[in-house]
Protein backbone atom coordinates (compact mmCIF):
# COMPACT_ATOMS: atom_id res chain seq x y z
CA UNK A 1 0.00 0.00 0.00
CA UNK A 2 1.45 3.28 -1.32
CA UNK A 3 0.12 6.42 1.10
CA UNK A 4 2.05 9.78 1.08
CA UNK A 5 0.43 11.76 3.55
CA UNK A 6 1.13 15.46 3.62
CA UNK A 7 0.09 18.31 6.50
CA UNK A 8 -1.00 21.16 5.63
CA UNK A 9 -2.30 24.70 6.57
CA UNK A 10 -5.80 25.24 5.41
CA UNK A 11 -4.13 27.67 3.23
CA UNK A 12 -1.97 25.37 1.44
CA UNK A 13 -5.26 22.62 1.52
CA UNK A 14 -7.53 25.07 -0.45
CA UNK A 15 -4.70 27.00 -2.20
CA UNK A 16 -4.01 25.13 -4.81
CA UNK A 17 -5.88 26.44 -7.95
CA UNK A 18 -5.51 23.42 -10.32
CA UNK A 19 -7.15 20.87 -7.71
CA UNK A 20 -10.68 20.37 -7.06
CA UNK A 21 -12.25 18.05 -4.44
CA UNK A 22 -14.86 15.97 -5.39
CA UNK A 23 -17.35 14.11 -3.08
CA UNK A 24 -18.43 10.86 -4.52
CA UNK A 25 -22.16 10.24 -5.39
CA UNK A 26 -22.17 7.15 -3.18
CA UNK A 27 -21.93 9.29 -0.34
CA UNK A 28 -24.01 10.41 2.36
CA UNK A 29 -25.60 13.79 2.51
CA UNK A 30 -24.07 16.39 4.82
CA UNK A 31 -25.09 16.18 7.72
CA UNK A 32 -22.89 18.29 10.41
CA UNK A 33 -24.71 19.53 12.71
CA UNK A 34 -24.43 22.97 15.46
CA UNK A 35 -22.37 21.09 17.85
CA UNK A 36 -19.53 19.89 15.10
CA UNK A 37 -19.67 23.34 13.78
CA UNK A 38 -19.18 25.00 17.71
CA UNK A 39 -16.73 22.14 18.33
CA UNK A 40 -14.75 23.21 14.99
CA UNK A 41 -15.01 26.96 15.26
CA UNK A 42 -14.04 27.73 18.86
CA UNK A 43 -11.23 25.36 18.84
CA UNK A 44 -9.80 27.80 15.87
CA UNK A 45 -10.81 31.21 17.88
CA UNK A 46 -9.45 30.03 21.25
CA UNK A 47 -5.93 29.11 19.67
CA UNK A 48 -2.94 30.96 20.73
CA UNK A 49 -0.67 32.65 18.12
CA UNK A 50 1.67 30.57 18.99
CA UNK A 51 -0.67 27.46 18.76
CA UNK A 52 -1.96 25.07 16.11
CA UNK A 53 -5.17 22.98 15.59
CA UNK A 54 -5.39 19.94 13.88
CA UNK A 55 -8.69 18.84 11.94
CA UNK A 56 -7.43 15.20 11.35
CA UNK A 57 -6.99 13.42 8.05
CA UNK A 58 -8.39 13.29 5.18
CA UNK A 59 -8.63 10.93 2.58
CA UNK A 60 -8.27 11.30 -1.31
CA UNK A 61 -8.12 8.97 -4.21
CA UNK A 62 -6.01 10.51 -6.67
CA UNK A 63 -4.84 9.83 -10.42
CA UNK A 64 -1.33 11.05 -11.86
CA UNK A 65 -1.57 14.83 -12.03
CA UNK A 66 -1.96 16.19 -15.88
CA UNK A 67 -2.48 19.81 -17.41
CA UNK A 68 -5.84 21.32 -16.19
CA UNK A 69 -7.86 20.35 -12.96
CA UNK A 70 -6.88 17.43 -11.09
CA UNK A 71 -10.17 15.86 -9.40
CA UNK A 72 -9.32 14.25 -6.08
CA UNK A 73 -11.55 12.02 -4.70
CA UNK A 74 -12.67 12.37 -1.24
CA UNK A 75 -13.38 9.02 0.12
CA UNK A 76 -12.74 10.55 3.88
CA UNK A 77 -13.68 14.22 5.05
CA UNK A 78 -16.59 14.95 3.15
CA UNK A 79 -18.02 16.75 6.38
CA UNK A 80 -15.15 18.64 7.31
CA UNK A 81 -13.96 20.02 4.31
CA UNK A 82 -17.82 21.03 3.32
CA UNK A 83 -17.77 22.68 6.91
CA UNK A 84 -14.75 24.55 5.91
CA UNK A 85 -16.29 25.80 2.58
CA UNK A 86 -19.14 26.80 4.30
CA UNK A 87 -17.24 29.05 7.07
CA UNK A 88 -14.85 30.35 4.13
CA UNK A 89 -18.16 31.45 1.84
CA UNK A 90 -19.39 33.15 5.68
CA UNK A 91 -15.92 35.19 6.02
CA UNK A 92 -16.18 35.84 2.34
CA UNK A 93 -19.51 37.74 2.59
CA UNK A 94 -18.30 39.16 5.71
CA UNK A 95 -15.89 40.65 4.34
CA UNK A 96 -17.72 41.81 1.18
CA UNK A 97 -20.04 43.39 3.92
CA UNK A 98 -17.20 45.52 5.44
CA UNK A 99 -16.11 46.80 1.89
CA UNK A 100 -12.81 44.64 2.13
CA UNK A 101 -12.39 44.25 -1.14
CA UNK A 102 -8.48 42.04 -0.29
CA UNK A 103 -10.17 39.63 2.46
CA UNK A 104 -13.26 39.11 0.38
CA UNK A 105 -11.07 38.20 -2.95
CA UNK A 106 -8.95 36.27 -0.55
CA UNK A 107 -11.28 33.84 0.87
CA UNK A 108 -13.30 33.62 -2.91
CA UNK A 109 -10.00 32.19 -4.19
CA UNK A 110 -10.23 29.24 -1.71
CA UNK A 111 -13.49 28.39 -3.09
CA UNK A 112 -12.42 28.13 -6.57
CA UNK A 113 -9.78 26.45 -8.91
CA UNK A 114 -8.82 26.93 -12.48
CA UNK A 115 -7.57 24.94 -15.49
CA UNK A 116 -5.51 26.23 -17.91
CA UNK A 117 -8.43 27.69 -19.61
CA UNK A 118 -8.78 30.29 -16.35
CA UNK A 119 -12.31 29.90 -16.14
CA UNK A 120 -13.22 29.64 -12.12
CA UNK A 121 -14.88 26.04 -10.93
CA UNK A 122 -15.65 25.10 -7.36
CA UNK A 123 -13.44 23.89 -5.45
CA UNK A 124 -15.66 21.40 -3.90
CA UNK A 125 -18.01 19.77 -5.81
CA UNK A 126 -20.39 17.39 -3.40
CA UNK A 127 -22.29 13.82 -4.52
CA UNK A 128 -25.96 13.82 -6.36
CA UNK A 129 -28.12 13.88 -3.33
CA UNK A 130 -26.23 17.32 -2.36
CA UNK A 131 -24.35 18.81 -5.01
CA UNK A 132 -28.19 20.88 -6.88
CA UNK A 133 -28.18 22.19 -3.08
CA UNK A 134 -24.76 23.27 -2.76
CA UNK A 135 -24.35 25.19 -6.03
CA UNK A 136 -28.01 27.15 -5.23
CA UNK A 137 -26.37 27.65 -1.93
CA UNK A 138 -22.72 29.35 -2.98
CA UNK A 139 -24.58 31.39 -5.84
CA UNK A 140 -27.24 32.44 -3.06
CA UNK A 141 -30.17 31.05 -5.48
CA UNK A 142 -33.75 29.97 -4.33
CA UNK A 143 -32.28 29.03 -0.74
CA UNK A 144 -35.86 28.59 0.64
CA UNK A 145 -35.87 25.25 -2.09
CA UNK A 146 -32.42 23.48 -0.85
CA UNK A 147 -33.64 20.21 0.07
CA UNK A 148 -30.79 19.92 2.34
CA UNK A 149 -31.34 23.02 4.99
CA UNK A 150 -27.91 22.19 6.51
CA UNK A 151 -26.17 24.05 4.18
CA UNK A 152 -27.92 27.49 5.40
CA UNK A 153 -27.88 26.31 9.06
CA UNK A 154 -24.04 26.26 8.81
CA UNK A 155 -23.74 29.55 7.27
CA UNK A 156 -26.13 31.21 9.42
CA UNK A 157 -24.55 29.81 12.72
CA UNK A 158 -20.85 30.79 11.27
CA UNK A 159 -22.41 34.11 10.00
CA UNK A 160 -23.77 34.87 13.65
CA UNK A 161 -20.61 34.30 15.54
CA UNK A 162 -18.87 36.34 12.61
CA UNK A 163 -20.82 39.57 13.37
CA UNK A 164 -19.97 39.00 17.08
CA UNK A 165 -16.33 39.95 16.11
CA UNK A 166 -14.63 42.85 16.22
CA UNK A 167 -12.53 44.21 12.93
CA UNK A 168 -9.18 42.54 14.89
CA UNK A 169 -10.57 39.76 15.64
CA UNK A 170 -11.87 38.93 12.40
CA UNK A 171 -8.06 39.39 10.94
CA UNK A 172 -6.95 36.93 14.23
CA UNK A 173 -9.33 34.48 12.78
CA UNK A 174 -8.34 34.67 9.45
CA UNK A 175 -4.82 33.81 10.17
CA UNK A 176 -5.75 31.07 12.63
CA UNK A 177 -7.88 29.48 10.10
CA UNK A 178 -5.41 30.10 7.50
CA UNK A 179 -2.38 29.34 8.80
CA UNK A 180 -2.86 27.77 12.12
CA UNK A 181 -5.16 25.09 11.27
CA UNK A 182 -3.39 21.74 10.04
CA UNK A 183 -5.14 18.64 8.20
CA UNK A 184 -2.97 15.55 7.31
CA UNK A 185 -4.07 14.83 3.86
CA UNK A 186 -3.58 10.92 2.64
CA UNK A 187 -3.04 10.45 -0.76
CA UNK A 188 -3.54 7.12 -2.20
CA UNK A 189 -3.20 5.64 -5.87
CA UNK A 190 -5.36 2.71 -5.69
CA UNK A 191 -9.05 2.07 -4.55
CA UNK A 192 -8.45 -0.87 -2.96
CA UNK A 193 -5.85 0.99 -0.09
CA UNK A 194 -8.44 3.55 0.00
CA UNK A 195 -11.48 1.69 1.28
CA UNK A 196 -9.18 -0.78 3.24
CA UNK A 197 -7.92 2.77 5.26
CA UNK A 198 -11.49 4.43 5.73
CA UNK A 199 -12.33 2.33 8.60
CA UNK A 200 -9.06 2.57 10.67
CA UNK A 201 -9.08 6.53 10.61
CA UNK A 202 -10.23 8.06 13.69
CA UNK A 203 -11.33 12.03 13.44
CA UNK A 204 -13.61 13.89 15.18
CA UNK A 205 -16.60 14.23 12.66
CA UNK A 206 -19.34 11.96 13.71
CA UNK A 207 -18.57 8.35 14.22
CA UNK A 208 -18.59 6.00 11.19
CA UNK A 209 -22.42 4.25 10.66
CA UNK A 210 -23.09 0.94 10.14
CA UNK A 211 -23.69 1.94 6.83
CA UNK A 212 -20.56 3.92 6.15
CA UNK A 213 -18.40 0.75 6.93
CA UNK A 214 -20.81 -1.53 4.85
CA UNK A 215 -20.08 0.64 2.13
CA UNK A 216 -16.36 0.69 2.40
CA UNK A 217 -16.39 -3.43 2.97
CA UNK A 218 -18.59 -3.92 -0.73
CA UNK A 219 -16.75 -1.67 -2.71
CA UNK A 220 -13.22 -2.27 -1.14
CA UNK A 221 -14.08 -5.82 -2.38
CA UNK A 222 -15.07 -4.54 -5.34
CA UNK A 223 -11.96 -2.73 -5.77
CA UNK A 224 -9.89 -5.85 -5.60
CA UNK A 225 -11.36 -7.67 -8.35
CA UNK A 226 -11.03 -5.22 -11.33
CA UNK A 227 -12.21 -1.83 -12.00
CA UNK A 228 -15.51 -2.64 -14.08
CA UNK A 229 -16.86 -4.19 -10.88
CA UNK A 230 -15.73 -1.58 -9.20
CA UNK A 231 -17.94 0.94 -11.43
CA UNK A 232 -21.03 -1.30 -11.61
CA UNK A 233 -21.10 -1.65 -7.76
CA UNK A 234 -20.73 1.62 -7.28
CA UNK A 235 -23.43 2.61 -9.36
CA UNK A 236 -25.93 0.34 -7.71
CA UNK A 237 -24.63 1.72 -4.48
CA UNK A 238 -25.23 5.37 -5.48
CA UNK A 239 -28.77 4.55 -6.81
CA UNK A 240 -29.43 2.69 -3.63
CA UNK A 241 -28.43 5.95 -1.36
CA UNK A 242 -30.34 7.95 -3.53
CA UNK A 243 -33.28 5.81 -2.99
CA UNK A 244 -32.52 5.94 0.39
CA UNK A 245 -32.59 9.72 1.21
CA UNK A 246 -34.04 10.78 3.93
CA UNK A 247 -34.21 7.90 5.33
CA UNK A 248 -31.67 6.32 7.79
CA UNK A 249 -29.78 3.63 6.29
CA UNK A 250 -28.55 2.05 9.03
CA UNK A 251 -32.50 1.04 9.61
CA UNK A 252 -32.84 -0.12 6.26
CA UNK A 253 -29.96 -2.62 6.82
CA UNK A 254 -31.40 -3.86 10.22
CA UNK A 255 -34.43 -4.58 8.63
CA UNK A 256 -33.33 -5.62 5.60
CA UNK A 257 -30.30 -8.64 6.94
CA UNK A 258 -33.86 -9.18 9.27
CA UNK A 259 -35.89 -10.12 6.52
CA UNK A 260 -33.03 -11.85 4.57
CA UNK A 261 -31.86 -13.99 7.68
CA UNK A 262 -35.69 -14.35 9.01
CA UNK A 263 -34.06 -13.56 12.80
CA UNK A 264 -33.59 -10.13 15.12
CA UNK A 265 -31.17 -8.35 14.13
CA UNK A 266 -29.67 -5.71 17.00
CA UNK A 267 -28.08 -2.42 15.51
CA UNK A 268 -24.94 -3.51 17.46
CA UNK A 269 -24.91 -6.84 14.79
CA UNK A 270 -25.71 -5.22 11.98
CA UNK A 271 -22.10 -5.42 10.45
CA UNK A 272 -21.40 -8.90 11.68
CA UNK A 273 -24.39 -9.94 10.44
CA UNK A 274 -23.97 -8.28 7.08
CA UNK A 275 -20.35 -10.36 6.89
CA UNK A 276 -22.14 -13.43 7.73
CA UNK A 277 -24.71 -12.95 5.01
CA UNK A 278 -22.02 -11.36 2.07
CA UNK A 279 -19.62 -14.42 2.64
CA UNK A 280 -22.11 -16.70 2.58
CA UNK A 281 -23.76 -15.19 -0.24
CA UNK A 282 -21.62 -13.63 -3.11
CA UNK A 283 -19.25 -16.08 -4.95
CA UNK A 284 -15.83 -13.75 -4.83
CA UNK A 285 -15.84 -13.35 -1.41
CA UNK A 286 -13.64 -16.80 -0.90
CA UNK A 287 -10.80 -14.73 -2.13
CA UNK A 288 -11.13 -12.35 0.59
CA UNK A 289 -8.64 -12.78 3.42
CA UNK A 290 -11.42 -12.72 5.91
CA UNK A 291 -13.41 -15.56 4.18
CA UNK A 292 -12.27 -17.77 7.23
CA UNK A 293 -13.71 -16.63 9.52
CA UNK A 294 -16.80 -16.08 8.39
CA UNK A 295 -17.43 -19.49 6.38
CA UNK A 296 -19.34 -21.11 8.78
CA UNK A 297 -21.63 -19.01 10.25
CA UNK A 298 -24.48 -21.30 11.35
CA UNK A 299 -22.12 -22.47 14.71
CA UNK A 300 -22.89 -18.32 15.89
CA UNK A 301 -26.13 -17.91 17.80
CA UNK A 302 -28.16 -15.12 18.03
CA UNK A 303 -28.23 -13.80 21.36
CA UNK A 304 -31.12 -11.80 21.16
CA UNK A 305 -33.60 -14.39 20.17
CA UNK A 306 -33.09 -16.04 23.72
CA UNK A 307 -34.79 -12.54 24.80
CA UNK A 308 -37.94 -13.63 22.96
CA UNK A 309 -38.29 -16.49 25.14
CA UNK A 310 -42.26 -16.74 23.85
CA UNK A 311 -41.85 -16.74 20.15
CA UNK A 312 -41.30 -19.86 18.13
CA UNK A 313 -38.28 -19.78 15.63
CA UNK A 314 -38.37 -21.78 13.08
CA UNK A 315 -34.81 -23.02 11.67
CA UNK A 316 -33.21 -20.93 8.69
CA UNK A 317 -33.09 -23.34 5.74
CA UNK A 318 -30.29 -22.06 3.87
CA UNK A 319 -27.29 -20.16 4.43
CA UNK A 320 -27.85 -18.94 1.08
CA UNK A 321 -29.80 -15.36 0.34
CA UNK A 322 -33.19 -16.42 -0.17
CA UNK A 323 -32.10 -20.17 -0.03
CA UNK A 324 -30.56 -19.57 -3.90
CA UNK A 325 -27.47 -19.94 -5.12
CA UNK A 326 -24.38 -18.44 -4.77
CA UNK A 327 -24.28 -14.79 -6.64
CA UNK A 328 -22.00 -12.21 -7.87
CA UNK A 329 -21.02 -9.29 -6.10
CA UNK A 330 -22.80 -7.39 -8.77
CA UNK A 331 -26.17 -9.34 -8.59
CA UNK A 332 -25.39 -8.85 -4.63
CA UNK A 333 -25.34 -4.97 -5.33
CA UNK A 334 -28.03 -4.97 -7.58
CA UNK A 335 -30.91 -6.82 -5.04
CA UNK A 336 -29.34 -4.29 -2.43
CA UNK A 337 -30.62 -1.38 -5.10
CA UNK A 338 -33.77 -3.36 -5.69
CA UNK A 339 -34.54 -3.57 -1.88
CA UNK A 340 -33.56 -0.08 -1.13
CA UNK A 341 -36.20 0.59 -3.74
CA UNK A 342 -39.21 -1.41 -2.24
CA UNK A 343 -38.10 -0.52 1.32
CA UNK A 344 -38.58 3.43 0.12
CA UNK A 345 -41.94 2.98 -0.74
CA UNK A 346 -42.50 1.15 2.26
CA UNK A 347 -41.44 4.31 4.21
CA UNK A 348 -42.71 7.01 2.17
CA UNK A 349 -45.72 5.60 1.16
CA UNK A 350 -44.83 5.61 -2.13
CA UNK A 351 -46.86 3.18 -4.22
CA UNK A 352 -48.53 3.27 -7.33
CA UNK A 353 -51.64 1.71 -5.63
CA UNK A 354 -53.10 4.09 -3.33
CA UNK A 355 -54.76 1.22 -1.00
CA UNK A 356 -51.45 0.29 -0.06
CA UNK A 357 -50.47 3.83 0.67
CA UNK A 358 -53.16 4.27 2.45
CA UNK A 359 -53.03 1.32 4.80
CA UNK A 360 -49.08 2.21 5.10
CA UNK A 361 -49.62 5.60 6.41
CA UNK A 362 -52.33 3.68 9.11
CA UNK A 363 -49.55 1.65 10.32
CA UNK A 364 -47.21 4.66 10.70
CA UNK A 365 -49.60 6.38 13.34
CA UNK A 366 -50.14 3.39 15.08
CA UNK A 367 -46.45 3.06 15.64
CA UNK A 368 -45.80 -0.72 13.40
CA UNK A 369 -42.24 0.60 12.64
CA UNK A 370 -40.82 -3.71 12.57
CA UNK A 371 -44.04 -4.99 10.64
CA UNK A 372 -41.23 -3.23 7.83
CA UNK A 373 -39.10 -6.55 7.95
CA UNK A 374 -41.93 -8.32 6.42
CA UNK A 375 -43.42 -5.95 4.27
CA UNK A 376 -40.09 -5.69 2.80
CA UNK A 377 -40.73 -9.32 2.10
CA UNK A 378 -44.57 -9.27 1.01
CA UNK A 379 -43.71 -6.23 -1.74
CA UNK A 380 -41.44 -8.71 -3.33
CA UNK A 381 -43.33 -11.85 -4.05
CA UNK A 382 -45.58 -12.51 -6.67
CA UNK A 383 -49.35 -12.39 -4.72
CA UNK A 384 -52.43 -10.55 -6.21
CA UNK A 385 -52.53 -7.15 -4.48
CA UNK A 386 -55.90 -8.11 -2.80
CA UNK A 387 -53.83 -10.67 -0.55
CA UNK A 388 -51.32 -8.23 0.57
CA UNK A 389 -54.34 -5.78 1.19
CA UNK A 390 -55.55 -8.01 3.68
CA UNK A 391 -52.46 -8.65 5.49
CA UNK A 392 -52.27 -5.43 5.72
CA UNK A 393 -55.04 -4.98 7.19
CA UNK A 394 -54.27 -8.01 9.53
CA UNK A 395 -51.35 -5.77 10.74
CA UNK A 396 -52.89 -3.25 12.02
CA UNK A 397 -54.81 -5.00 13.67
CA UNK A 398 -52.21 -6.75 15.29
CA UNK A 399 -50.27 -3.64 16.25
CA UNK A 400 -53.05 -1.99 17.47
CA UNK A 401 -54.30 -4.32 19.78
CA UNK A 402 -50.84 -5.14 20.82
CA UNK A 403 -49.67 -1.36 21.88
CA UNK A 404 -53.71 -0.95 23.59
CA UNK A 405 -52.68 -4.12 25.79
CA UNK A 406 -49.32 -3.39 26.42
CA UNK A 407 -47.68 -5.94 25.22
CA UNK A 408 -43.82 -6.11 24.49
CA UNK A 409 -42.33 -4.48 21.72
CA UNK A 410 -38.85 -6.36 22.09
CA UNK A 411 -40.57 -9.41 20.44
CA UNK A 412 -41.78 -7.98 17.37
CA UNK A 413 -39.16 -8.40 15.15
CA UNK A 414 -38.63 -11.79 15.89
CA UNK A 415 -42.26 -12.12 15.01
CA UNK A 416 -42.48 -10.05 12.05
CA UNK A 417 -38.89 -11.95 10.99
CA UNK A 418 -40.55 -15.54 11.47
CA UNK A 419 -43.31 -13.94 8.49
CA UNK A 420 -40.96 -14.54 6.18
CA UNK A 421 -41.33 -18.44 5.85
CA UNK A 422 -45.00 -18.23 5.23
CA UNK A 423 -45.60 -19.68 1.42
CA UNK A 424 -47.50 -18.08 -1.17
CA UNK A 425 -50.13 -20.02 -0.92
CA UNK A 426 -53.14 -18.77 0.72
CA UNK A 427 -50.66 -16.31 2.56
CA UNK A 428 -53.06 -14.21 4.39
CA UNK A 429 -54.65 -17.30 6.19
CA UNK A 430 -51.24 -18.35 7.45
CA UNK A 431 -50.42 -14.94 8.48
CA UNK A 432 -53.19 -14.42 10.25
CA UNK A 433 -52.27 -17.88 12.08
CA UNK A 434 -49.21 -16.70 12.58
CA UNK A 435 -50.14 -13.11 14.54
CA UNK A 436 -52.94 -14.96 15.93
CA UNK A 437 -50.29 -16.74 18.35
CA UNK A 438 -49.30 -13.05 19.68
CA UNK A 439 -52.36 -11.28 19.63
CA UNK A 440 -54.52 -10.25 22.79
CA UNK A 441 -58.33 -11.73 23.30
CA UNK A 442 -61.26 -9.84 22.77
CA UNK A 443 -61.89 -9.19 26.11
CA UNK A 444 -58.37 -7.84 27.12
CA UNK A 445 -58.52 -5.51 24.03
CA UNK A 446 -62.04 -4.33 25.60
CA UNK A 447 -60.56 -4.08 28.87
CA UNK A 448 -57.16 -1.99 28.62
CA UNK A 449 -58.82 0.07 25.88
CA UNK A 450 -61.75 1.67 28.07
CA UNK A 451 -58.87 2.82 29.80
CA UNK A 452 -56.04 3.43 27.28
CA UNK A 453 -54.41 6.97 27.93
CA UNK A 454 -53.41 8.01 24.38
CA UNK A 455 -50.90 10.64 25.86
CA UNK A 456 -47.79 11.16 23.69
CA UNK A 457 -49.81 8.91 21.13
CA UNK A 458 -51.60 11.74 18.89
CA UNK A 459 -51.26 9.69 15.29
CA UNK A 460 -52.44 6.30 16.99
CA UNK A 461 -55.52 8.56 18.23
CA UNK A 462 -56.45 10.14 14.93
CA UNK A 463 -56.21 6.73 13.40
CA UNK A 464 -58.40 4.86 15.79
CA UNK A 465 -61.23 8.30 15.40
CA UNK A 466 -60.76 7.61 11.73
CA UNK A 467 -61.36 4.43 11.09
CA UNK A 468 -64.58 4.73 13.54
CA UNK A 469 -65.56 7.66 11.54
CA UNK A 470 -65.73 5.63 8.54
CA UNK A 471 -67.72 2.71 9.89
CA UNK A 472 -69.77 5.45 11.04
CA UNK A 473 -70.50 7.00 7.72
CA UNK A 474 -70.25 3.52 5.99
CA UNK A 475 -67.46 4.93 3.63
CA UNK A 476 -67.02 2.65 0.55
CA UNK A 477 -63.57 4.05 0.40
CA UNK A 478 -64.95 7.74 -1.19
CA UNK A 479 -63.86 9.66 1.82
CA UNK A 480 -60.78 10.30 3.13
CA UNK A 481 -60.26 12.63 6.44
CA UNK A 482 -57.48 15.26 6.03
CA UNK A 483 -55.33 13.83 8.80
CA UNK A 484 -52.58 16.33 8.60
CA UNK A 485 -51.76 19.29 10.35
CA UNK A 486 -55.47 21.06 9.25
CA UNK A 487 -57.35 18.06 11.08
CA UNK A 488 -56.42 18.06 15.17
CA UNK A 489 -57.00 15.72 17.60
CA UNK A 490 -59.86 17.52 19.52
CA UNK A 491 -59.64 16.99 23.75
CA UNK A 492 -63.21 17.87 24.57
CA UNK A 493 -62.17 18.27 28.38
CA UNK A 494 -59.01 20.32 27.53
CA UNK A 495 -55.12 19.15 28.70
CA UNK A 496 -55.03 22.04 30.81
CA UNK A 497 -57.47 23.24 33.05
CA UNK A 498 -55.89 25.03 36.22
CA UNK A 499 -53.81 28.17 34.67
CA UNK A 500 -54.72 31.50 33.77
CA UNK A 501 -54.42 30.91 30.19
CA UNK A 502 -56.56 27.79 29.84
CA UNK A 503 -59.28 29.53 31.35
CA UNK A 504 -58.57 32.26 29.31
CA UNK A 505 -59.20 30.59 26.19
CA UNK A 506 -61.69 27.41 26.81
CA UNK A 507 -63.11 29.02 30.11
CA UNK A 508 -63.21 27.59 33.55
CA UNK A 509 -63.30 23.95 33.24
CA UNK A 510 -62.26 23.53 36.97
CA UNK A 511 -65.37 24.96 38.37
CA UNK A 512 -67.53 23.52 35.86
CA UNK A 513 -65.99 19.44 36.46
CA UNK A 514 -66.53 20.69 40.21
CA UNK A 515 -64.94 18.54 42.89
CA UNK A 516 -61.48 16.36 42.49
CA UNK A 517 -61.72 17.77 38.84
CA UNK A 518 -58.06 18.76 39.01
CA UNK A 519 -56.78 14.85 40.37
CA UNK A 520 -59.34 13.39 38.03
CA UNK A 521 -58.23 15.29 35.27
CA UNK A 522 -55.00 13.60 34.61
CA UNK A 523 -56.41 10.20 34.53
CA UNK A 524 -59.59 10.69 32.26
CA UNK A 525 -58.24 13.34 29.54
CA UNK A 526 -56.37 10.83 27.30
CA UNK A 527 -58.82 8.67 27.66
CA UNK A 528 -60.98 8.31 23.77
CA UNK A 529 -64.02 9.31 24.98
CA UNK A 530 -62.36 12.51 25.49
CA UNK A 531 -60.81 12.60 22.07
CA UNK A 532 -62.28 13.86 18.74
CA UNK A 533 -61.21 15.23 15.04
CA UNK A 534 -61.57 19.22 14.36
CA UNK A 535 -60.39 20.79 11.63
CA UNK A 536 -58.02 23.23 12.72
CA UNK A 537 -60.39 26.64 11.48
CA UNK A 538 -62.62 26.03 13.61
CA UNK A 539 -61.54 27.91 16.36
CA UNK A 540 -63.12 27.57 20.29
CA UNK A 541 -63.46 30.65 22.09
CA UNK A 542 -64.28 30.38 25.91
CA UNK A 543 -67.92 31.17 27.80
CA UNK A 544 -69.23 30.74 31.04
CA UNK A 545 -70.66 27.34 30.18
CA UNK A 546 -67.23 26.50 28.36
CA UNK A 547 -68.86 23.02 26.89
CA UNK A 548 -71.73 24.61 25.17
CA UNK A 549 -69.15 27.19 23.93
CA UNK A 550 -67.42 23.75 22.21
CA UNK A 551 -70.92 22.30 21.69
CA UNK A 552 -71.18 25.11 19.18
CA UNK A 553 -68.17 24.39 17.03
CA UNK A 554 -68.47 20.34 16.72
CA UNK A 555 -71.85 21.17 15.10
CA UNK A 556 -70.58 23.02 12.10
CA UNK A 557 -68.50 20.26 12.18
CA UNK A 558 -68.30 17.24 8.80
CA UNK A 559 -67.07 14.80 11.02
CA UNK A 560 -70.11 12.78 12.04
CA UNK A 561 -68.14 11.63 15.69
CA UNK A 562 -67.49 14.97 16.15
CA UNK A 563 -71.26 16.11 15.51
CA UNK A 564 -72.49 13.82 17.44
CA UNK A 565 -71.16 15.17 20.67
CA UNK A 566 -73.46 17.92 20.44
CA UNK A 567 -75.89 15.67 21.73
CA UNK A 568 -74.72 15.73 25.30
CA UNK A 569 -75.97 18.42 27.56
CA UNK A 570 -72.93 18.29 29.61
CA UNK A 571 -69.76 16.66 29.40
CA UNK A 572 -67.75 16.08 32.69
CA UNK A 573 -65.88 12.79 33.80
CA UNK A 574 -68.68 10.87 33.64
CA UNK A 575 -69.29 11.25 30.21
CA UNK A 576 -65.41 10.26 29.27
CA UNK A 577 -66.17 7.30 31.03
CA UNK A 578 -69.52 6.86 28.96
CA UNK A 579 -68.33 7.81 25.95
CA UNK A 580 -65.28 5.26 26.28
CA UNK A 581 -67.42 2.31 26.57
CA UNK A 582 -69.23 3.10 23.26
CA UNK A 583 -66.49 3.77 21.43
CA UNK A 584 -64.63 0.58 22.88
CA UNK A 585 -67.13 -1.82 21.95
CA UNK A 586 -66.94 -0.32 18.32
CA UNK A 587 -63.58 -1.29 18.26
CA UNK A 588 -63.51 -4.60 19.14
CA UNK A 589 -65.71 -5.05 16.83
CA UNK A 590 -63.52 -3.37 14.21
CA UNK A 591 -59.97 -4.59 14.73
CA UNK A 592 -61.07 -8.69 14.76
CA UNK A 593 -59.09 -11.10 12.72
Amino acid sequence: MKITPTTLTINQLLSSTNEQFVIPAYQRRYSWGEKQWADLFHDIRLLNQNDSHLLGNILCLVSDHSIGINALELVDGQQRTTTLTILIKALSDKFKEMNNDELHKEMESMLTCKGFDRVPKRKLTLGDLDDPDFVKFLENHDIESLNNKRFIEAYNFFKSELNNFSERELFEFVHKLKSNTFVIRLDVANAKDAYKLFETINNRGLKLSPTDIIKNFVLGHASLIDENTLDKVKDYWTKMIINLDGINTDDFFRQCLSYVLKKKITRSNIIPEFKKLYFSTVLEAEDLNEFTEYEDPSHDTDDDVSEDVNVDVEEEDSNNINGHQKITIIDFAQRLRNASNIYRQIRNQAFKNKVFNRHLRNLVKIKSFPSNIFLLDLFQRNVHDKEKIQILKLIETFMLRRHVCEYRTGELDTIFANLVHVQNENISSNVKEKLSKHLPSDNEFRDKFSNNSFNNNEGRAKYVLEQIEYDLINDQGEYTLNAGNELHLEHIIPQKITTKKSKREFGDWESYLGKHAKDLHRDYVNRIGNLTLLAQSLNISASNNPFKAKVEEYKKSNIHITKNIAEYSEFKFDQVLERSKQLCEKVVELWKF
